[in-house]
C-alpha cells in the first residue's frame, strides 16, 4: 500500500504532539488503491486511564503502549462508513525506541493467530527526543501467518 507524504507527516506530527507518549489513530480511504483520498483520524490514547484503574491488568503506560477507545473507533467506523471510506491503517508512535515492529504490536493485531483486522496495515512512527525516527509499514502475510515490513524512511 502506497501512503501519500503528507498522510505520514500527519502520523509523525500527532507522534511528536504527544511525546513522549505513545500517539494512536487511523487512516481512512475507499477500497482499492486510491491514496489521494486518504484522511488521518488522531485519537487518543486511553491506556494511562485504563492503567490508573486496574494497573494489574493494564500494566502498560502511554510512554509504552497504546489504546484505541473501542466506542470512539466504532463512531468512526460508522461515520466513515456513511461515505464509502473504511479504517485502511492503524498508526502510533514509539517514543525514544524507534519504528518497527514490536512483539506486543503483533500480539494486538492478531486474534487466534489470525489478523484481528483483515485488510488493515499498521504503520509505526518512531520518534526520538521530540524528532522523526523513520517509519515503517506491517503488513500480515497470508502464506506465512507473520507480518512483512517495510522501511518508509
Amino acid at each position: 500500500m502506497k501512503i501519500p507524504d503528507n498522510i505520514i507527516q500527519q502520523c509523525f506530527d500527532h507522534g511528536l504532539e504527544c511525546y513522549p507518549e505513545e500517539a494512536c489513530g487511523f487512516i481512512s480511504g475507499p477500497e482499492g488503491e486510491n491514496p489521494e483520498s486518504f484522511s488521518v483520524h488522531p485519537m487518543e490514547n486511553i491506556i494511562n486511564r485504563l492503567h490508573q484503574e486496574d494497573p494489574e491488568n493494564h500494566p502498560r503506560t502511554a510512554k509504552d503502549g497504546y489504546m484505541i477507545d473501542p466506542l470512539e473507533q466504532l463512531k468512526l467506523e460508522r461515520q466513515l462508513k456513511e461515505s464509502g471510506h473504511h479504517i485502511r491503517v492503524i498508526y502510533h508512535s514509539h517514543p525514544d525506541v524507534g519504528a518497527y515492529f514490536s512483539e506486543k504490536d503483533i500480539e494486538d493485531a492478531l486474534w487466534d493467530g489470525r489478523p484481528r483486522y483483515p485488510g488493515v496495515v499498521y504503520l509505526v512512527c518512531g520518534v526520538r527526543k521530540g524528532k522523526e525516527d523513520g517509519a515503517i509499514l506491517a503488513e500480515f502475510d497470508q502464506q506465512t501467518g507473520g507480518f512483512n515490513t517495510i522501511t518508509l524512511c
